[in-house]
């Protein structure tokens, strides 16, 4: 019944996602009688959409997004999913992240930000993924919860035209991340024979913005 539930509810979050995606397209094309209300609610549009592949989210993961001050800080919300052929089960989760981009140069149509700084909490749903220690355990057995944990990440990006002229979208980014979870990094820093690999996540991912 659970698993129904997430399947159910995952659902809904990607119908979510591509409702939003909708309405921002929709919004590009409001005629001038609606100039005044179009204004008013296209601020609260999420700037990008976006679609990764691992990067510690999920096997998939799609996501909404919005920046800040001239480009340079993103808050994201991603909803990732892990197909039960890699688990003993489904896993769903969900993911808060925060991007500042430093650096960008521009070249022709292409604009290139190579050191993205991130930082993500992320939440596992499932009851092998608690957040509170179980009545079974002794008090502090575990000092961190599988289903909520928190990282850094460093990515970089590329900004093109891509679906501008044919589309209502401003553009589409293609981006890469290496990132690693608080429990990760402590692992390695107490037990030095963790090889770097195994803490290490690897990310790749598109985005299009309106």
């Amino acid at each position: 019944m659970i698993n129904l539930r997430l399947r159910y509810m995952s659902f809904k979050v990607l119908l979510f996602s591509a409702f939003i995606l909708a309405c921002s397209i929709s919004a590009s094309y409001s005629q001038d009688s609606f100039k005044v209300d179009s204004a008013s609610y296209k601020k609260f549009l999420p700037d990008y959409v976006k679609l990764q592949f691992a990067g510690g989210i999920g096997f998939l993961s799609t996501g909404i997004g919005y920046t800040f001050f001239d480009h340079r800080l993103d808050v994201s919300f991603f909803y990732g999913y892990v197909p039960e052929y890699f688990t003993a089960d489904d896993l769903h989760s969900i993911s808060l992240q925060l991007t500042a981009k430093l650096f960008r140069f521009k070249y022709k149509n292409i604009e290139i930000l190579p050191l993205n700084i991130g930082w993500f909490a992320h939440h596992t749903f499932g009851n092998e993924y608690w957040v509170t220690l179980p009545d079974n355990y002794p008090d502090n057995y575990y000092w961190w919860s599988p289903g909520r944990n928190a990282g850094i990440f460093l990515g970089g990006e590329i900004k093109t035209k891509l679906l501008a002229n044919k589309t209502p979208a401003s553009g589409t980014a293609f981006y890469a991340r290496v990132g690693t979870r608080g429990l990760y990094f402590v692992s390695k820093f107490e037990n030095s024979s963790i090889p770097v690999t195994d803490i290490i996540e690897l990310g790749f991912g598109v985005a299009v913005y309106r």
